[in-house]
């Protein structure tokens, strides 16, 4: 039972989280860091600390909904992926590219600074465990 209270606080502190985040997304983190940052590493600084706590945030609500380890682990993998494959990407195009303003950099946009890839485990993974339950049920 005390595991369920802590699966319940853990959700609802994750969901308050990611509500906090969005609220105050037009704040200045990186300002907090250190006040003698250029813009671009305040930018820089700015979309990895929003996208590094969105993640962290999903990946404790995948926890409340999911406890099972191999759920968190893949998690966090996708999480890793995420950061290789759209943070990285982002910030080079921003960086070299800054001119460029095309539907790349905006659906980039969308997808790292909302936790868009680990939003999308959830139903996953509830399918995954009750669809196949419902199917060896049969």
């Amino acid at each position: 039972m005390e595991s369920l209270y802590k699966r319940w606080f853990t959700g609802i502190a994750c969901v308050t989280g990611l509500v906090m985040i969005y609220l105050f997304q037009k704040t200045n983190a990186a300002a907090l860091i250190s006040s003698d940052l250029t813009p671009l590493q305040q930018f820089l600084i700015n979309r990895s600390i929003r996208f590094l706590l969105n993640d962290f945030c999903m990946i404790g609500l995948i926890w409340a909904l999911f406890p099972e380890r191999k759920y968190v682990v893949f998690a966090i993998w996708v999480q890793l992926a995420g950061l290789v494959f759209f943070l990285i990407p982002y910030f080079v195009l921003k960086v070299y590219y800054p001119a460029y303003n095309g539907p790349l950099i905006s659906y980039l946009h969308r997808l790292i600074l909302n936790p868009t890839l680990l939003l999308l485990l959830i139903p996953a993974y509830y399918y995954q465990k009750h669809g196949l339950q419902r199917k060896s049920g049969d």
